[in-house]
This record gives structure tokens, sequence and C-alpha cells, in this order.
């Protein structure tokens, strides 16, 4: 169980909410008033998605919202506290597998190497599961830029942020065609 019995922590590395607080409210500007009381609830996941792609837990604790990693909540849980100067490694590369045995702590420099040297069989182009383009879309847009039409306007077709489709371009990403 983890802080004041509203998560629990399964093998599998699953942050659950068990239980609500709730009674006089909550305050404007976030946070609860003196005498919110607490129950429990049905079970439900306690994480949401970042747009790093890490999962986060979020809860109130005196009067202040905290948001945690749910990496770190399980490290924690299962090890103890983190020490300084250290963080939470994926080992598989996966920032959604928080399974304990896919965690270890690493520095920030071996994290990086990590990611370099373990990591660097992931899937690429439209093989990876957040791409909104194919490899023939790449090439027409590059194509599209070398005719003179503008970042921008191609950024507008493609439905993309106009840095994005410059990294394309430049060959900043993609480069593997």
């Amino acid at each position: 169980m983890l802080g004041l019995g509203l998560f629990e922590i399964d093998t599998e590395g699953m942050v659950w909410r068990t239980a609500k607080r709730h009674g006089r409210g909550v305050k404007p500007g976030g946070g609860y008033h003196r005498g919110a009381k607490t129950s429990p609830c049905k079970r439900v996941r306690a994480e949401w998605t970042s747009r790093a792609g890490y999962l986060v837990v979020s809860t109130t604790l005196n009067g202040k919202r905290l948001n945690s990693g749910a990496h770190r909540l399980v490290w924690t849980n299962g090890n103890g506290p983190i020490p300084p100067g250290l963080t939470i490694n994926h080992k598989n590369g996966v920032k959604d597998d928080n399974r304990p045995e896919n965690l270890e702590l690493a520095t920030y420099s071996q994290q990086r190497w990590h990611a370099i040297n373990v990591n660097r069989n992931r899937p690429k182009g439209s093989k990876h599961p957040k791409t909104k383009l194919t490899e023939q879309d790449v090439l027409k847009i590059r194509q599209l830029r070398k005719d003179g039409m503008m970042v921008k306007d191609i950024a507008k077709r493609y439905e993309m942020r106009p840095n994005a489709i410059s990294q394309i371009c430049r060959r900043a990403t993609w480069k593997h065609i």
C-alpha cells in the first residue's frame, strides 16, 4: 500500500486507486478542504500516460497536487528510497513497463549509455507505434520540399508541426530512408 491507503501496487507494477477522498469538496485551485474523508472505492488504474510516454500517478497531499512517475513508486514500494543522484531505468526501454524486474537504479550517464547502446533496436519508421507517416509519405515530403514547397504548407497537408517536417527534410529524423 502507498500513501494514505489510496493506492495499491500489484506484482506486475501497476498502480491501482483503492480509495477516494470526499466530504467538504475541492478547494478552488486544487486540494481538499479540512475534514475531507477517505473511503474505499472500486479498484481502478491510477496511472495516466505523460507526453513523454511514462505512466504517472497524481494525488493531493496537504492541499498540494503531487505527480510522480509510477516507475518511481513501484521501485520505492519494493526496494526503499531512491538514493540521491540515481534514477530508475527501464531495462527493456519501454517507458510504460513498470514490472519490478524491468526496473533498475542508474545514474543519468548510465541511462544515456543504455538508451544508445542497448535500446538501439527499437522499431523505426512506419513500424514505430507512434508514427503518423509511412516511408512513402517521408519520401513525398522530401520531394515536395525539394520542389520548393514551403515547410509550413507541407506541415498543414500532413497535419504536423513545421519543426517535424523540417527535421524530416534535413534528415535529422527518418535517417534510415
